[in-house]
């Protein structure tokens, strides 16, 4: 499972086009460690991709947009 579907999964989303639907006008995206043993989610700003983990305390967190190629 990639982290992008994992984070659907999390969020409680059927799909990327639903996901995307919801974020891609907000001002806050949501966002996944990507990290293999940690899938810790907060809300971030769209295009981060090296956002901090509060759970592994690294900067690994993605944002959905930009796990889609988005941005």
């Amino acid at each position: 499972m990639t982290k992008l579907q994992k984070l659907l999964e999390i969020e409680g989303y059927t799909n990327v086009t639903e996901l995307l639907a919801a974020c891609i006008t907000d001002s806050v995206s949501p966002a996944i460690c990507c990290n293999p043993d940690c899938n810790y989610t907060a809300e971030m700003e769209p295009d981060q991709d090296r956002g901090f983990c509060e759970e592994c305390r690294t900067n690994s967190m993605k944002s959905a947009l930009v796990l889609a190629g988005v941005i």
